[in-house]
């Protein structure tokens, strides 16, 4: 019998996974991510073939619904269909909002990717995307050269802004605490959990901070 996932609020600990094709090491990861208590997981890679992705994603598939977590595919719609996922993230040169919302219908949650840009946060709200990411908040190893959000922009957008709002970019435990001082609720990170050599415990020190 399917376990269903309810339709959470966009909060918590979102785990984004790295370009990984060692596939074992991956899944291994993120079963750890599920065991800390990770709240929400994008499966994210740039760099493998679309047949790996798909594979890849399956079995992370298999794994946050054994956990109740939902899963969020990154920037690839079709696979997002292909396995029921519980979204989609999108980017700078991905597809439409409009276009997602069509193509994955009206229960699929769709978020997008603010960087710096009120314009974009307005866009997206305006699109009826379900939450927004803002960053890079603070320095980050997997886009260096991404523009730093301050601390400033992100204080009013969540005053402003009812929209979720997921911030991501050089999160770590020493930082987060900032984030929640200003409004955010959401927190995505990727090097500070999977280059982690305790992924559980990095985890439920996180959700401590928060």
């Amino acid at each position: 019998m399917k376990r269903v996932i309810t339709q959470p609020a966009i909060k918590g600990i979102y785990a984004i996974t790295p370009d990984q094709s060692n596939s074992k090491i991956l899944f291994k990861q993120v079963e750890a991510c599920c065991v800390g208590g990770i709240d929400i997981l994008q499966y994210r890679s740039k760099t493998l073939s679309r047949k790996k992705r798909f594979e890849q994603a399956r079995e992370i598939k298999s794994i946050t619904d054994e956990y109740k977590i939902p899963l969020i595919i990154n920037d690839d719609i079709d696979i997002c269909i292909q396995l029921d996922a519980f979204g989609i993230h999108l980017g700078k040169d991905d597809e439409s909002i409009k276009d997602a919302r069509v193509a994955l219908g009206a229960n699929k949650y769709i978020g997008l990717s603010c960087y710096n840009e009120i314009d974009r946060v307005e866009m997206a709200i305006k699109n009826k995307a379900d939450y927004v990411a803002l960053g890079a908040c603070f320095k980050t190893k997997t886009k260096p050269k991404a523009p730093i959000v301050s601390i400033k922009m992100i204080k009013m957008v969540t005053q402003k802004y009812s929209v979720p709002i997921v911030a991501i970019g050089g999160v770590t435990l020493d930082n987060i605490s900032i984030l929640k001082q200003n409004g955010i609720q959401c927190f995505a990170l990727i090097n500070s959990i999977f280059s982690s050599k305790d992924i559980a415990l990095t985890i439920k020190k996180l959700k401590l901070k928060i």
